[in-house]
C-alpha cells in the first residue's frame, strides 16, 4: 500500500527516523574482529550504519518506508512533499502494532546502549560505539517483535518519547479491539480497509515463513535419515 494513502488517511503517528543497520558478520563476529571492521569503507557494507526510514504508524499496523526526503544534514522530519511520498517504497510487510514492545535507549560516552541484567547486577550493553551515532539525532528507541529488535534514532529526546508512547497506545487499542473490548468508541472506515491490506500483506509473510520452515524440517528429517541407513529413498522429492 502506498505511503500516500496511508499520509492522507490521518494516521495515528509518522515521520523519518534513522534505522540502524547491523550486517550480520559484523553481529557475529568476536569483538576484536569488530573494532577492525568499524574502519572498513562503508561501501563493503560490514560495519553498522544508519538508513533513513519513514515510520508511519495506522490502525493495527506500523508501516516502513525507505526515504528519499530529509535535510541536507539528513535530520529527521516530519514533512514531506508528494514527490517525496511517490519515491517511499515499503520495506517488508506491516508490524501488528499489539505483537510490539518498545522502549527508549539512552547514549552513552560510549555509544548507544541498553541495560541488561546479569546475575542479578545491572550493565550496559553497547549496541552501537559512540563514532557510528548520527550526529543531527540525539533520541533514541527501540522495537521488539518476534524476538527481533529494530533500533532507530531522532533528532531529540522527547520525539522518542513520543514514538514509543504512541506505539504503547496503538498496541493497547489493537489488544483491546481484538478482545471487544473497545466499546463504542468510532473507527474509521479508512483504517478498516487499511487494516484489511495490512493484515494480507502479513499474512502472507508468515505463509512463506511457515513454508520455508517446512523445507528446512524435511531436509533435517532427510539429513538424519541419510545419516543412519546411507540410502535416499527413491521419489521423496518427486
Amino acid at each position: 500500500i502506498a505511503a500516500s494513502i496511508l499520509l492522507q488517511s490521518s494516521p495515528s503517528h509518522h515521520g523519518q527516523v534513522m534505522k540502524l543497520n547491523i550486517p550480520l558478520v559484523y553481529s557475529f563476529s568476536p569483538t576484536c574482529v569488530q573494532r577492525a571492521l568499524r574502519f572498513t569503507p562503508a561501501f563493503l557494507g560490514l560495519k553498522p550504519s544508519w538508513k533513513k526510514r519513514y515510520l508511519i504508524q495506522i490502525g493495527k499496523y506500523l508501516y516502513r518506508f525507505s526515504s528519499q526526503d530529509g535535510n541536507g544534514d539528513g535530520a529527521t522530519t516530519t514533512t514531506t512533499t508528494a514527490a517525496s511520498q511517490s519515491r517511499m517504497k515499503q520495506k517488508g510487510s506491516p508490524i501488528p502494532l499489539d505483537t510490539i514492545q518498545s522502549k527508549t535507549i539512552h547514549s552513552t560516552r560510549y555509544g548507544l546502549a541498553q541495560s541488561i541484567n546479569i546475575q542479578g547486577n545491572n550493565s550496559d550493553e553497547i549496541i552501537a560505539v559512540l563514532q557510528d551515532l548520527p550526529t543531527f539525532c540525539d533520541g533514541y528507541f527501540a522495537i521488539t517483535t518476534d524476538g527481533n529488535t529494530r533500533y532507530y534514532a531522532v533528532s531529540t529526546k522527547e520525539e522518542a518519547s513520543t514514538w514509543v508512547n504512541s506505539i504503547r497506545e496503538g498496541r493497547q487499542s489493537s489488544i483491546s479491539r481484538k478482545m471487544g473490548h473497545d466499546g463504542d468508541k468510532p473507527y474509521p472506515k479508512s483504517w478498516e480497509y487499511i487494516d484489511q491490506r495490512g493484515a494480507s500483506s502479513y499474512n502472507r509473510k508468515l505463509r512463506i515463513k511457515e513454508r520455508i520452515r517446512d523445507i528446512e524440517q524435511k531436509e533435517m528429517e532427510m539429513t538424519g535419515f541419510v545419516g543412519k541407513t546411507g540410502v535416499m529413498p527413491r521419489g521423496y522429492y518427486g
